[in-house]
């Protein structure tokens, strides 16, 4: 959805639109079970504070509550009949209007409640009286077909992005870590060690400079040096700096590593996904050393891992690659999400 242009909406007058009445007061000794609803000042579960029997005071389906004391503002649809609590006051369309447009209007009216408070309540008089902004027609009246649109197409992004998240709800799992084996990182990997490079020393350039970071894929800055470049395709771990010993990155362009920094040339063939699985393992696989105890290349090259193996009982390396494929999925639709939910 785009963004709404506010600055062509008019002022309406509430009462003008709408029928405002006060909730009638009903004390929980009072209260008959049942399953209609009672609309308090509440800020949660649409107003509704608890369900009771009581008939006597309600009011229509497709009525507006607005707390004016309490939750100042708070405003609901209210989609079935219910009882509104003395502190809701109850806005009840004079003419037909959508519960699309209906919707529309609710954060509009709870921003012209945050003028008022718990020592200056928003009675209904007052409420009556205020104006709220709100798109017009030629003609100068509010623009109820264009608020229904709008209210509708917003609500199938939200339908749309809920079936998304729940799509990647329902394939997330926790892993099966049972079957899995310990593997030297000397039996995957050549360990080599970074090369010192002074900021005194660097030449500006493009090249990635790798350093003993948490941030940035471990890229500190970019340099022009090119006397120890390593090819991108394998993977960098920091094995100094406090809180980022461990920390493992996926290197896929040319690079400097700092001196804090271990190079892993894989024995395998190594992918970006695989390499994003690997990573947290590499985290983990740190936690015995210590910024005084320094996980050098030596200690990483006798360190073990874990990882899930195949009938043969090698590191199933297609497993991770279709695990982080579907987990990297997940993340993109997620992301979409997120734009659909502007």
């Amino acid at each position: 959805m785009s963004n709404l242009d506010v600055l062509s909406w008019k002022d309406f007058r509430i009462g003008d639109y709408f029928r405002v009445e006060k909730g009638t007061r009903l004390t929980k000794q009072n209260m008959i079970p049942g399953d209609i609803p009672f609309v308090g000042a509440s800020s949660k579960n649409n107003g509704i504070t608890s369900f009771i029997g009581n008939n006597a005071c309600l009011h229509p389906a497709g009525s507006i509550t607005v707390s004016y004391n309490g939750s100042v503002g708070e405003a609901f649809y209210q989609s079935s009949e219910f009882w509104a609590s003395d502190d809701v006051n109850i806005l009840t369309p004079l003419q037909h209007i959508s519960m699309n447009s209906m919707l529309f209007i609710l954060p509009v009216l709870k921003s012209v409640g945050r003028r008022y408070g718990y020592t200056n309540k928003w009675h209904q008089d007052a409420m009556s009286n205020d104006t709220i902004k709100l798109p017009a027609t030629e003609s100068g009246e509010p623009d109820w077909e264009y608020m229904d649109d709008y209210m509708r197409q917003t609500m199938a992004s939200m339908e749309t992005a809920i079936n998304m998240l729940q799509d990647v709800e329902l394939r997330q799992h926790s892993l099966n870590l049972s079957s899995w084996r310990s593997f030297l990182i000397q039996d995957l990997f050549v360990v080599t060690k970074g090369a010192r490079l002074t900021r005194a020393n660097m030449i500006e350039g493009t090249t990635p400079f790798i350093g003993a970071t948490l941030e940035n894929n471990g890229i500190t800055a970019y340099v022009g040096n090119t006397e120890h470049v390593h090819p991108g395709g394998v993977m960098t771990v920091a094995y100094d700096g406090q809180k980022a010993m461990g920390k493992a990155f996926w290197q896929p362009k040319p690079f400097w590593a700092s001196d804090s920094v271990n190079v892993l040339y894989p024995k395998f063939e190594l992918t970006r996904e695989i390499a994003l699985f690997l990573q947290p393992l590499f985290w983990e696989a740190s936690k015995p050393f210590s910024y005084d105890d320094k996980w050098g290349k030596e200690a990483m090259e006798r360190t073990p891992i874990m990882l899930p193996v195949d009938a043969q009982g090698d590191p199933d390396w297609e497993w991770m690659q279709q695990y982080m494929g579907r987990s990297l999925n997940d993340a993109e639709r997620t992301v979409e999400i997120c734009r659909l939910l502007g």
